[in-house]
């Protein structure tokens, strides 16, 4: 019986060592970090991408989009018409080959971009609203 006491002794001793030793040796190839380390460098990280884009999720109106020979320039007098017509809209072409085109307005909701697309659709008919990434003005 003692010595079954003193095995359960010797045993229990030297799993206690084996554990406190991995644990040690964790600490030493693992520094950890504060809280408010990890925070700030999150901040930091969080800063950086933002200022890297400034636009967020919204909804534009696309009023051109055409291939071909004369679909460039049409494009840019398409922009230029709108912007001349709707002043205070913005207008962007973009070329996704091969096709050019030309979308309007920078709206949050689909509600903005629904009722807009109601006020412009006599001119443009063929004009739909489309999900987008939109000019982030404060």
């Amino acid at each position: 019986m003692q010595k079954l006491r003193y095995a359960f002794i010797s045993f229990f001793l030297i799993f206690q060592l084996f554990g406190q030793a991995q644990v040690d040796y964790f600490n030493e190839i693992h520094t950890p970090l504060t809280q408010e380390e990890r925070f700030n460098s999150l901040l930091i990280l969080h800063k950086t991408l933002n200022a890297m884009d400034n636009s967020v999720p919204g909804y534009r109106i696309q009023i051109y989009f055409e291939s071909g020979n004369f679909s460039k320039s049409m494009a840019l007098r398409t922009k230029e018409e709108f912007e001349s017509i709707y002043r205070g809209y913005n207008a962007y072409i973009s070329f996704h080959e091969p096709y050019y085109r030309v979308r309007v307005g920078d709206f949050r909701t689909k509600i903005e971009a629904r009722g807009f697309l109601k006020k412009i659709l006599r001119r443009y008919p063929a004009a739909y609203e489309i999900k987008d990434q939109i000019s982030f003005n404060g």
